[in-house]
């Protein structure tokens, strides 16, 4: 993008150009899904004139974005606001926030900066939200020791639509038993569809010792996704981890932003991410045991999920 294209608001037929050479230039998946480019800004342009309202116009190019099916890519005005949600809204939701904090945590949790833990029946459960609370591995740590003695942990992921990268390499690293190698990274080098370096290891250099190096249950459903995608791929690696619950949601691209003329924001996914196989997890990962919510026992205030998961553990 030339520097004295900030500079005016343009047209509909600019910013939809420009719009559309944007993702052409930097978004990381068009091969891996398949999406001809070209085929679609044959269909969207000829909608597009200068006559069009702002709200007519910001649909269209929505549309456009949403044949890209992935949530980190999203256009965002002063008026309105677009992003892919189709991952998850037709799937289970698998999980009940009410219930855990009625039920399962109550009065008596632990609450170490940013993640909540309970001992419940001999297991330890930690529920860690959003990958936007930024704790350290002393969070972790302490939690944990406050759970006391317990034959297993539940790490709940569920509804974490994520966050901070950053986050992940800190809370696995607290249950590495060594350094691992949690997955690959490719960068855009170029504009076209295929410009990428080779495959980049991301190295998780384990701590001094585990905070926990027993059984773990990683509790998954399809609104796990970003950061919390990547985090669950990473504990994947482990020995002693089992994913239980529903597919993640995905969301396997590192976002980037761009800014049209007219001020929108669009958000696209730049960079893939990989697992320890090179897999692309833009789609999401698979549990080791596939399970939803009982809905009658979820009537009677019981996450069955969870309730598995302890009976797993012992």
């Amino acid at each position: 993008m030339k520097e004295e294209f900030y500079n005016t608001k343009g047209n509909h037929i600019d910013n939809f150009n420009l719009l559309w050479d944007i993702i052409d230039e930097s978004y990381c998946y068009f091969d891996y899904k398949q999406i001809d480019w070209d085929s679609i800004y044959s269909v969207y342009r000829p909608q597009v004139s200068n006559h069009l309202t702002k709200y007519d116009f910001f649909k269209i190019c929505g549309d456009m974005l949403f044949e890209l099916k992935d949530g980190h890519v999203s256009l965002s005005s002063d008026f309105n606001a677009m992003s892919y949600s189709d991952f998850y809204l037709d799937y289970p939701q698998n999980f009940n926030i009410t219930i855990i904090e009625r039920n399962y945590l109550a009065k008596d949790y632990i609450y170490a900066n940013g993640i909540v833990a309970k001992n419940i029946r001999n297991i330890g459960y930690i529920r860690y939200g959003s990958f936007m609370n930024v704790i350290k591995s002393k969070n972790l740590k302490e939690a944990i020791i406050q759970l006391g003695e317990i034959e297993g942990l539940i790490l709940d992921v569920r509804d974490n639509t994520g966050g901070s990268i950053a986050m992940v390499d800190t809370i696995v690293s607290n249950f590495c038993e060594s350094d691992i190698i949690s997955g690959y990274v490719r960068y855009k080098t170029g504009k076209g569809h295929n410009d990428f370096t080779d495959y980049l290891p991301n190295k998780i250099k384990a701590n001094s010792e585990p905070v926990y190096n027993g059984n773990i249950v990683v509790l998954t459903n399809r609104l796990v996704y970003s950061a919390a995608n990547d985090f669950v791929s990473a504990m994947k690696c482990l020995d002693n981890v089992t994913i239980i619950g529903d597919k993640t949601g995905g969301g396997g691209g590192a976002p980037f932003t761009s800014e049209l003329y007219n001020g929108w924001q669009v958000k696209y996914s730049k960079i893939p991410l990989y697992d320890k196989d090179k897999q692309h997890i833009e789609f999401g990962i698979e549990p080791d045991i596939k399970i939803d919510m009982d809905k009658e026992q979820e009537a009677n205030g019981i996450d069955s999920i969870i309730e598995f998961a302890i009976d797993y553990l012992r």
